[in-house]
């Protein structure tokens, strides 16, 4: 797995988490995914564009602020953000940009770790803030979720 593949690949995911992180969503359920566009920042860091298609038969709702971690062994590893989306009733194609990128302490070595990519090793925490359309905000976080589990959430 190259370093840009897994830094879009978390980004993907914290968003995929993101929809999928309230119980009141949990009629959700998202079809096909995929990277649209992906942008290096230097060496440890990438910007990207992902897709996601929707299938939301409640009402309509805001995701934003979004901001995600994942840790490998416990450490922070790599950081993503996205400023947010929003998820139409019925069924729709969600298309969301964002940051990843390495932790701070994190070498560009430790990359070479991913040539053996175990996902039990890694786990991710996410928060989020989350609108109906009364203009009701709450903030939603996990922490510690299984990166394995997320692999499998489609």
């Amino acid at each position: 797995m190259t370093p840009y593949r897994f830094l879009i690949i978390t980004l993907l995911l914290t968003l995929m988490s993101a929809v999928n992180a309230n119980a009141q969503f949990s009629r959700l359920s998202i079809g096909k995914y995929g990277i649209q566009s992906v942008s290096p920042e230097g060496f440890s860091a990438v910007n990207g564009v992902v897709w996601l298609e929707v299938a939301n038969p409640g009402e309509t709702f805001t995701v934003s602020d979004i901001k995600g971690t994942v840790y490998k062994d416990g450490s922070p590893f790599v950081k993503g953000t996205a400023p947010g989306f929003t998820v139409l009733n019925g069924s729709s194609k969600v298309t969301v940009s964002g940051h990843a990128g390495l932790c701070e302490g994190v070498s560009l070595w430790s990359l070479f770790s991913l040539v053996v990519f175990e996902p039990e090793d890694y786990t991710v925490d996410i928060s989020m803030k989350i609108t109906s359309p009364s203009g009701k905000t709450r903030v939603a976080q996990k922490k510690a979720m299984p990166l394995k589990a997320l692999l499998k959430l489609k």
